[in-house]
């Protein structure tokens, strides 16, 4: 069973939304209810697990999708392989979680959160393999139906847990057994579907092929985490449980947003990856156009949020959480670079220079920890906000640098669409504030909605042909190949 490029990228979309909006809800109702300090420790718990996920998942994963693509026939075998060795792989990682987490010397609760957070970060592991069986064989729906139960599932748990007031490691409780939940329920439709036999099936030659194919994966995987968590493991050791809560709170408030270039970049990867081959004018053009639609919504989802970071921060997370604001406005403006450097990233990716790409990622990640350990003890938590801003800044520029260097890029075209989508959103947000000091801040939202779209038009941002183009995309299966 397989489903068309267009149902696959519905499926996933329309989940991926829908398991950002439950998650978000589920952690606002966890900071307002436990606390700034509470969260703070829930908050590492769960990001110090999420770092050893690479270690556990090798890059065999995406080693799995690719040859099982290649080579269906091969499904049960290749399946069977990745299944066990990611097996053992977990269970190293967990051993590495238990090891580090008690070398650093942790408080013992926080040392009960974090042990079980790396079982559902086993059994995450786990489900992962058999998902990638279905995308391989071009069946992203059990994987969208199983994302959203799982977090649905979380949100009933864990709201019980905070309403019945039982301990914190409840709260871990409700991603573990979803988690595990979700390993059932994958494993068995992958049988049943694909007609799978499981069972200790180890291919010693297929197992050292894949993982020499894996390695250049995992270790930009590593790189990559290290570059999205490594803040919060130095705030942990060097700040309060207090300040790693406020840290919380913004950083979960942009990552929120992510799935926008993440769809994206998905979606122009593949397209980006044939024309390579044919027309670097056409690779350039496609991504002149990713970073229009990109700037569309960038700016005033950046720049209204800047505005509105006070009332967003104290009306919804209470006014305890007030030290978030200024953490909130830089990594709003950091969200600008972080989400074209996904386009850049991309590009570079699909031009065979991911070697490239991850060295950027690595110096971004150095760049961050240096600024980390400088700022943190001198003024807090906004250190770490302006190390992530600097560290996409490198993204986005070294990205756009070296993509210059073998893709046709019109410059004055990318400087052109930023004038027509900047000042739309800037005088957007002056409005929005002018407005948020005289009615409720919610009401200022649609209206600063309907003023932007309007200038938009006016700037040329934004047109009819452009409308009428994206509706044909989404609804009218076109030529792969096409560009935006």
């Amino acid at each position: 069973m397989s489903y068309s490029v267009v149902k696959n990228t519905s499926f996933l979309t329309a989940a991926s939304i829908l398991q950002k909006i439950i998650s978000f809800v589920y952690f606002t109702v966890i900071a307002r209810i436990i606390g700034v300090g509470d969260t703070g420790q829930y908050f590492f718990a769960l990001t110090f697990t999420t770092i050893f996920t690479v270690v556990a998942d090798f890059g065999l994963g995406q080693i799995l999708i690719r040859e099982t693509a290649r080579y269906p026939e091969n499904s049960e075998r290749n399946l069977n392989t990745v299944f066990w060795t990611k097996v053992i792989f977990g269970a190293v990682a967990y051993l590495l979680v238990v090891f580090f987490i008690n070398v650093f010397n942790y408080a013992p609760e926080v040392k009960q959160l974090v042990y079980l957070s790396g079982v559902t970060m086993f059994f995450d592991n786990l489900h992962a393999t058999f998902y990638a069986l279905f995308r391989a064989r071009k069946n992203l729906f059990y994987e969208s139906v199983g994302v959203v139960a799982s977090q649905f599932l979380t949100l009933t748990i864990g709201t019980i847990a905070l309403l019945m007031h039982w301990p914190l490691i409840w709260l871990i409780v409700a991603y573990t057994i979803p988690s595990f939940l979700n390993f059932l329920y994958s494993a068995y439709f992958a049988r049943r579907v694909y007609k799978l036999h499981y069972g200790f099936i180890w291919d010693k030659n297929l197992f050292k092929t894949f993982i020499v194919l894996a390695v250049p994966f995992a270790l930009a995987g590593i790189i990559g985490r290290l570059y999205s968590y490594s803040d919060s493991l130095i705030m942990s050791k060097m700040l309060s449980r207090d300040e790693l809560g406020w840290w919380s709170v913004p950083y979960k408030i942009t990552f929120a947003f992510q799935f926008i270039p993440v769809a994206l970049s998905a979606s122009i990867f593949p397209v980006m990856s044939g024309l390579y081959l044919q027309s670097k004018e056409k690779i350039g053009q496609l991504f002149q156009k990713s970073w229009h639609y990109l700037f569309i919504i960038i700016f005033p989802l950046s720049f209204g949020l800047f505005v509105l970071a006070d009332p967003i921060i104290t009306k919804i997370y209470k006014p305890e959480y007030l030290p978030s604001v200024p953490v909130l406005r830089v990594l709003i403006i950091s969200l600008i670079f972080g989400f074209l450097s996904f386009i850049t990233g991309a590009l570079l990716n699909a031009s065979n220079r991911q070697k490239v790409q991850t060295i950027l990622v690595a110096v971004a990640l150095v760049v961050n920890i240096v600024i980390n350990v400088i700022l943190l003890p001198r003024i807090g938590i906004i250190g770490a906000a302006f190390a992530a801003l600097t560290g996409n800044i490198i993204l986005c520029f070294g990205g756009i640098y070296f993509a210059g260097q073998f893709a046709a890029l019109d410059f004055k075209r990318i400087f052109i669409s930023i004038n027509q989508t900047l000042w739309p959103a800037l005088i957007m947000a002056a409005a929005v504030y002018y407005l948020s000091s005289r009615i409720n801040y919610l009401v200022t939202i649609p209206i600063g909605a309907v003023l932007y779209f309007v200038l938009l038009f006016v700037t040329g941002g934004l047109n009819k042909a452009m409308i009428l183009e994206a509706k044909q995309k989404i609804l009218v299966k076109s030529n792969p190949m096409s560009v935006l």
